[in-house]
């Protein structure tokens, strides 16, 4: 097998089928569909920022991305092929979690901006670890394009909080992984997002967001104050139909009488959408998208650092979307969307899966070492042992290395699983422990509808590399003298060669000067990241 450069696109030989992307004969590409059925606006908005939408209307994001990565221009089989790889929707970040703190000035108050932060990760590494050191007056301000995103991260924080007086930081830890990257549910857990989401819901509609003076043990997992009536509408809906998907325990799905001569269809594995995406991408090489896995692994991604993937969990992934110990029967609601949803966030069509298909969910806590005396061998067995020294961590304040073991397994009883608030708690969330810090939500759309009192504030700015667009010298304008940028590069992406993750970082280099920011790289310099600096303004 050969990997080859030619024209910006890349072409991968194999003997064991055609290209990927190549279109079928008399029909639609990808991105003609897509570019068909909702503006860049809707999908921007609501589904993640959509790469082929935005490569159709001309937009600034369009210039910005066809400039970063060479042949990613206008109906090019390059844009058809990266979005088919790594989808419309980002759920999750490719890059491992950061420690926030170690990237801000030592001083007792500090502001961070998170842009496409996904799931959350950097927050949950920030927060259980705030009791380090002195205290500090530290916010979270959290930008996100579509509410799923945001109500993905609302979900981890209530997992990650609820129910101090029974801290099980093992099984919840299994838990909040099997929600973050699986495509389908083990019982146990699809009872516990039932409940979850419905109390999350009742939360947001009851508008106990934290009030100046409140206490904590009562406030809901974040604010969201600065979040407009419509995004609030639009995460409601989606809370709702995560509840709704959830069966109740016990129920029997309605049998549909079949006629005797249609055929039953064969049941295909991953979540809706999966098996479709996987067709469109890999074409006649599906039969041996086995072989096609191993070979993204072992040639692309192991390579760049993701030597901790394992074939097995990698294989099992990408042919089912499971991942985590998940495998159950019910789809994950938590990584389906409508790729045209209506203007207050409810569902035109079923939700299906429009994620990442090449990567997966692995990167996020799976790459860096483990404290435990038996180290972890896979991915999977990192991220439990660090999410769960993470949770024990925030729960109790203690080092890590203490609590459950990692064989825990999450049950349906650790947190109320039939949506009911616990007791007669008047918050539907029930007790909290305290974060260590606050989260802002900020309203959908990204820095563009960053309130303007947050300028020359941020001390750290972290973005997402789907949010490469938005570094302009608007953000750059929200950046405190000195402040650092941190910019999340598409390393993992194997879909993308040398010469592609090249033009991106020089794309970013302009991009960032023109904000004001200068590259800062050396010792301290996050993996997969950019780092950049926040220049003094010129002397008058």
């Amino acid at each position: 097998m050969l990997m080859t450069l030619s024209g910006g696109v890349v072409m991968l030989m194999s003997v064991v089928g055609e290209l990927p992307w190549q279109p079928r004969p008399g029909g639609r590409g990808f991105s003609a569909v897509l570019a068909s059925h909702w503006s860049v606006e809707v999908s921007r908005r609501f589904s993640g920022f959509s790469l082929v939408g935005a490569l159709s209307t001309g937009s600034v994001l369009a210039r910005d991305w066809s400039a970063a990565l060479p042949g990613l221009r206008e109906g090019s089989a390059m844009a058809a092929a990266l979005e088919e790889a790594v989808g419309t929707v980002c759920w999750w970040g490719l890059s491992p979690a950061i420690d926030l703190r170690l990237h801000l000035p030592p001083e007792p108050e500090a502001s961070v901006l998170l842009v496409g932060a996904a799931e959350g990760r950097h927050l949950l590494m920030t927060a259980a670890r705030a009791r380090r050191g002195p205290p500090r007056d530290i916010t979270l301000f959290v930008a996100e394009q579509s509410p799923e995103t945001v109500a993905r991260q609302l979900l981890f924080l209530l997992l990650a909080l609820e129910a101090p007086e029974r801290p099980r930081p093992a099984a919840r830890a299994a838990a909040i992984l099997e929600l973050l990257g699986s495509g389908s549910l083990r019982p146990g857990t699809a009872a516990l997002l039932r409940g979850a989401a419905g109390r999350l819901r009742r939360w947001i509609r009851a508008g106990t967001e934290p009030e100046p003076g409140q206490n904590r043990d009562r406030d809901g997992p974040a604010d969201l104050r600065l979040m407009k009536c419509r995004d609030r509408d639009a995460l409601e809906a989606v809370l709702q139909r995560w509840e709704r998907s959830v069966p109740l325990p016990g129920a029997e799905p309605e049998a549909v009488p079949v006629p005797e001569a249609v055929p039953v269809p064969e049941a295909v594995p991953g979540p809706p959408g999966w098996d479709r995406r996987l067709r469109r991408r890999l074409g006649a090489r599906y039969e041996a998208r086995a072989a096609v896995a191993d070979w993204e692994l072992r040639m692309a991604l192991h390579p760049r650092g993701a030597t901790s993937v394992s074939p097995a969990e990698f294989g099992r992934w990408r042919e089912s979307g499971d991942a985590f110990g998940g495998g159950g029967t019910t789809p994950n609601p938590t990584v389906l969307s409508d790729p045209r949803p209506r203007a207050d966030g409810r569902s035109v069509s079923p939700p299906s899966y429009w994620g990442d298909t090449v990567t997966g969910p692995f990167l996020s806590f799976g790459l860096g070492p483990s404290g435990t005396r038996n180290p972890p061998k896979t991915a999977s067995e990192l991220s439990l042992a660090a999410v769960t020294e993470l949770l024990h961590e925030l729960l109790t304040g203690d080092t890590p290395g203490i609590g459950d073991t990692p064989g825990d397994t999450p049950k349906t009883g650790d947190t109320p699983g039939n949506g009911e608030t616990p007791g007669d708690d008047p918050n539907p969330l029930g007790p909290l422990a305290p974060l260590p810090l606050r989260v802002r939500f900020l309203p959908l759309g990204g820095p563009p509808e960053t309130p303007a009192r947050l300028g020359g504030r941020c001390r750290l700015l972290v973005l997402g590399w789907r949010s490469l667009p938005f570094l302009t010298p608007q953000l750059g304008a929200l950046a405190a003298p000195g402040a650092t940028l941190l910019l999340e590069l598409p390393t993992f992406v194997p879909t993308l060669g040398p010469a592609h993750l090249d033009s991106f970082r020089a794309r970013a280099l302009a991009l960032a000067r023109a904000g004001g920011f200068e590259p800062w790289g050396g010792p301290g310099e996050p993996p997969a990241h950019a780092r950049f600096r926040k220049a003094p303004p010129p002397p008058r």
